[in-house]
């Protein structure tokens, strides 16, 4: 399933929703919202489905997706939200980026697969690290089952952006970064990007007294993500 609104013939806004969600979340609601009301951007979101998809599967098809859109659109801003922040950070460093001109992270996951290891432990997930059963896990207050190859296909390609205290990402990137993490978020550390902003240059970052959500703050400051 996918929303498409067209309400800018100029800008586009692409939102990828976390981990094990789809599009029927707030963020996505608050930003068609905004969106719709102001005209400044059209926007489009579709359900990722990560969990049955490697994140080689799912670049080849947001790519394809950026560079279409590329042709309609001047401006785009492709924004991330958890897990979605890998995805669209990922895209950005290692695939075509067609008129991407802006990053939005959301809380963002720089290592989604180190967080599910560091959660469950390594021995319970060591055959899935090696390609040879899925992995079923609760997120979200549902359980999902992770497809067997999802684990070393990252591993491979190395899509782990931060590993230890070392940041994969170009340091001065030719687009603008923009970031909101919430103080209290208790799934993605905000350490994490502390050391992101520490080695990469990003335009804005926005640290607020929120959780992983943001239910409480995204409506209030997402004009600050866009312009």
């Amino acid at each position: 399933m996918f929303v498409f609104d067209l309400n800018s013939e100029k800008n586009l806004w692409i939102h990828l929703h976390g981990f094990a969600t789809d599009i029927s979340g707030s963020k996505i609601e608050t930003a068609r919202k905004y969106f719709r009301e102001t005209g400044h951007s059209s926007f489009f979101a579709m359900d990722m489905d990560y969990e049955k998809h490697t994140t080689t599967e799912v670049l080849d098809v947001l790519e394809a997706l950026v560079l279409g859109f590329s042709e309609r659109f001047e401006n785009i801003t492709l924004c991330g939200s958890s897990h979605g922040g890998y995805v669209a950070s990922n895209l950005l460093r290692l695939r075509k980026k067609g008129k991407v001109k802006r990053l939005v992270l959301l809380a963002p996951s720089f290592e989604t697969l180190g967080l599910i290891v560091k959660e469950l432990g390594r021995e319970k997930v060591s055959g899935w690290l090696e390609g040879k059963e899925p992995l079923r896990i609760v997120e979200e207050d549902r359980e999902v089952e992770i497809i067997k190859d999802w684990a070393r296909d990252i591993i491979e390609k190395g899509y782990e952006i931060i590993e230890g205290n070392e940041v994969r990402f170009p340091k001065d990137p030719d687009f603008e970064i923009v970031i909101m993490h919430g103080e209290r978020d208790e799934i993605v550390p905000i350490e994490r990007t502390h050391l992101f902003v520490s080695s990469v240059r990003v335009d804005k970052f926005l640290e607020v007294d929120d959780d992983h959500q943001l239910s409480e703050t995204f409506e209030k400051y997402l004009p600050e993500l866009y312009l």
